[in-house]
C-alpha cells in the first residue's frame, strides 16, 4: 500500500546458482503506451542468474488464472519448490523465487531449449532421446476410455463403429496406434481434453480417451462421466530442465519426495473454471474479480501511460480486489491514503474509480521521477514498487546506504535490495516479489492467449 515516507522498502530479491541462459530482447509489456514501461517486463530473457523461470503450460488443468490470481496442477505442484529451497537459509540472504510463464503447451520444450526458461512443466510425457534432461516422474498415469452416458462402451473393442474424439496433439493416439480398428475422429480446432470432457458430461454422443490424473481433478465438476478400460501401458509424467542443468534436475528430484498428484489436485479443484478453459487476463468470467476491474484498470491506465495489467497486480497483492475503506489511512482496492491521493489531486480516494487513479497517478510520479535521475527502465519498474510500498522518502534512504556500502544505489537487483534486505525485514521483501509474480502472471498469459 501507499504508505507515508518513513514507511519501509519492499525488495523482491532472490540467490540461485544455476547458470543463466543467453540474454536475448525483453518483451515489451501489453497495452503500455510510453517509452518508460513499454520495454520494461519481468518476463525479459535476460534475467538475472537468482530467479528460476518455469515454463508451464497454459491449460484448465495446468495453469489458468482465477479472480487474478494463478493456479493448476503444475502450479500447485511446483509453487512448494520455493520455499523447500529456502528452508535453512540464513536470513539476511534474499530468497530464491520462481516466476511462472504462461505458455503454449506444444512450445515449453522450445522456449526451454531457447533459454527462455529453466523449468518446462506441462504434464509432459518422459519420452526417450529428448534433447531435454527430465526430472523422476511425479505420477505414472494411465489412459481411459471416457464416455458422457450410461450405458454406453466400458471397453476398446466394443466401441465398434462409435467414433473416438480425440485432439491431433491428444497423447491418447499414440497409445491407440495398435488399435487401427477404432474409429478415431478429429475434435475441432481449439479443443482440449478438458473441453472435450465438459461436452462429453453435458450429454454429446462419442468418447474419448483421459488421464486418470486428469479425470480426479475434474471428478467433481463432471459428475455425468463414465469411466471404462484403461490402457494397460503408464505414462511417466515429469518436469524437464536443459541438459546442463543437472543441479536444479537433482533438487527438483529431491522435492518430489514431498509433494505428490493427490495434493496438487486437492489444491486446485475449487478453483477450476466452469467452462474448463484456461481464460487469459482480459477473458475472464463475469464472475471474475480481475475481469469486474480489468475495464477500470484499462481505462485509467491509458489514461496515464502505464500497463494496466500494473496496476492489476498491485490491486491483486493489496486487497486480492476486495476494496477494504478506511476513513483514516489507506483504502480502496489500491491501499491509498487519502493525503496521498489530494496530493495527486484526487478528492474521493474510497471509490473505486477513484482510488485507482490516485494509485496510477502515483506510480506516474514515481515513474517521472526515477526517470529523471537517470536511472534505467527496468529498475524504475522495481523502484516504482517499492517506493509504492515504502514511500519514495524512504527508499532514498536505503539508496543512499547502499551508495555508501559500495553499491550501487540505481540498480535494483544485488544492490538495493540486497541493502533492503539486510536492513529491513522479509515480509516487505516479498511485497515487490508477489506484485512481480503477479504482473509476470498476467503478461505471459495475455501473450500465450494472443497467439
Amino acid at each position: 500500500m501507499i504508505r507515508s515516507a518513513l514507511c519501509v522498502l519492499a525488495l523482491c530479491c532472490s540467490c540461485f546458482s544455476y547458470a543463466a541462459p543467453p540474454a536475448s530482447q525483453p518483451i515489451a509489456a501489453e497495452n503500455s503506451t510510453h517509452p518508460a514501461l513499454s520495454s520494461i517486463s519481468p518476463l525479459a530473457a535476460n534475467h538475472p542468474a537468482d530467479r528460476i523461470r518455469v515454463l508451464v503450460a497454459l491449460g484448465a488443468s495446468t495453469y489458468f488464472l482465477k479472480d487474478g490470481r494463478p493456479h493448476g496442477l503444475e502450479y500447485a505442484l511446483l509453487s512448494g519448490f520455493e520455499a523447500e529451497l529456502n528452508r535453512g537459509r540464513a536470513k539476511n540472504q534474499p530468497p530464491r523465487r520462481l516466476q511462472f510463464i504462461a505458455t503454449e503447451a506444444g512450445e515449453l520444450i522450445p522456449a526451454l531449449l531457447a533459454g527462455k526458461g529453466d523449468i518446462a512443466a506441462g504434464m509432459l510425457p518422459v519420452l526417450s532421446g529428448a534433447p531435454v534432461s527430465f526430472t523422476d516422474p511425479y505420477v505414472e498415469d494411465e489412459w481411459c476410455l471416457v464416455a458422457g452416458k450410461v450405458g454406453g462402451a466400458k471397453r476398446f473393442d466394443e466401441l465398434q463403429d462409435q467414433p473416438l474424439i480425440l485432439s491431433p496433439a491428444s497423447w491418447g493416439r499414440r497409445l491407440l496406434a495398435d488399435q487401427p480398428q477404432l474409429q478415431i475422429t478429429d475434435a475441432p480446432i481449439g479443443s482440449s481434453v478438458e473441453t472435450l470432457l465438459a461436452e462429453l458430461n453435458a450429454g454429446r454422443d462419442g468418447y474419448t480417451v483421459a488421464s486418470r490424473s486428469l479425470l480426479s481433478l475434474w471428478s467433481a465438476r463432471f459428475k455425468s462421466l463414465q469411466v471404462g478400460e484403461c490402457l494397460p501401458a503408464r505414462v511417466a509424467t515429469a518436469w524437464a530442465v536443459r541438459p546442463q542443468d543437472q543441479d536444479l534436475a537433482d533438487d527438483l528430484n529431491r522435492y518430489l519426495n514431498k509433494m505428490t498428484m493427490a495434493r496438487a489436485i486437492q489444491l486446485t479443484q475449487r478453483y477450476l473454471p466452469n467452462d474448463a478453459k484456461a481464460a487469459r487476463s482480459t477473458a475472464l468470467s463475469g464472475s471474475d474479480k480481475l475481469a469486474f476491474f480489468a475495464p477500470m484498470f484499462q481505462s485509467i491506465a491509458a489514461a496515464n501511460q502505464l500497463d494496466w495489467m500494473l496496476l492489476a497486480a498491485i490491486g491483486q497483492k493489496e486487497t486480492k480486489f476486495n476494496p477494504v475503506i478506511r476513513n483514516n489511512g489507506p483504502t480502496g482496492v489500491m491501499q491509498v491514503n487519502p493525503s496521498t491521493a489530494r496530493a495527486m489531486g484526487v478528492k474521493d480516494p474510497h471509490g473505486n474509480e477513484g482510488n485507482i487513479t490516485a494509485a496510477a497517478k502515483y506510480l506516474a510520479y514515481l515513474r517521472k521521477m526515477f526517470s529523471q535521475q537517470g536511472i534505467t527502465e527496468e529498475n524504475q519498474l522495481y523502484f516504482m514498487i517499492a517506493a509504492y510500498n515504502a514511500g519514495e522518502g524512504r527508499l532514498q534512504q536505503i539508496r543512499t546506504r547502499t551508495k555508501a556500502q559500495g553499491l550501487n544505489p540505481n540498480v535494483w537487483i544485488g544492490n538495493v535490495e540486497k541493502t533492503a534486505m539486510n536492513q529491513v525485514s522479509k515480509g516487505m521483501v516479498d511485497y515487490v516479489a508477489a506484485v512481480n509474480r503477479y504482473y509476470l502472471a498476467y503478461q505471459a498469459t495475455e501473450k500465450a492467449k494472443r497467439k
